[in-house]
């Protein structure tokens, strides 16, 4: 949820700084449908029906499908922010393949953000709570936005990377131009005759 903040900073400051957001259509992704297939993959792995019945196998799907995405990021590294992301996204799969394919979540997170120091969902989750056993800890969810915001939930430091990048990246697409309209607008140059 921390990523809709980041797109809505982005987009807002981008806009600020005299981008357009009509110069996002002009971003060129390599393997988008790469990416694209590895959030819907997890978005339905999370969804209740799926999560209810997905069993031991959810973790492995969550690996794979977090595999594609950081597969299509490191493909695009040459974009503004895609380092920033990418690094935040490897610390997220260093805390989720060192705790058996989920991540580490802070108990005292949990309680500010719902009053309970523990995980709120029934079902496949890809979240553990952080104990003694936990590997890197400190990559978990450890972070929380306050309940009395929308969308609030706990987030990692790889979230934050992962928002600062994506922030950076919309600002940057939307200031970027293929050439300016005073260019455009000049007539193409002749060569004179002798």
């Amino acid at each position: 949820m921390l990523l809709l903040y980041a797109i809505a900073i982005g987009l807002l400051v981008g806009r600020l700084a005299g981008g357009r957001v009509r110069n996002l259509e002009r971003v060129q992704l390599a393997w988008w449908g790469l990416a694209l297939g590895g959030l819907v993959v997890q978005l339905v792995l999370f969804a209740p029906p799926v999560a209810d019945r997905i069993g031991a196998a959810g973790p492995a799907i969550y690996v794979i499908s977090t595999l594609a995405v950081l597969a299509a990021l490191m493909r695009n590294l040459e974009q503004p922010g895609f380092t920033l992301i990418a690094i935040g996204a490897v610390a997220n799969l260093i805390a989720i393949l060192a705790n058996g394919g989920a991540m580490p979540s802070d108990p005292s997170a949990w309680l500010a953000l719902t009053g309970k120091a523990e995980l709120p969902v029934s079902g496949f989750s890809n979240s553990v709570l952080i104990g003694p056993q936990t590997n890197f800890p400190f990559l978990g969810d450890v972070f929380v936005l306050p309940r009395s915001w929308p969308l609030a939930n706990v987030f990692s430091i790889g979230d934050v990377l992962i928002g600062i990048g994506a922030a950076w990246f919309l600002i940057r697409a939307m200031r970027e131009t293929t050439g300016s309209r005073v260019h455009d607008q000049l007539p193409a140059p002749t060569t004179a005759s002798r």
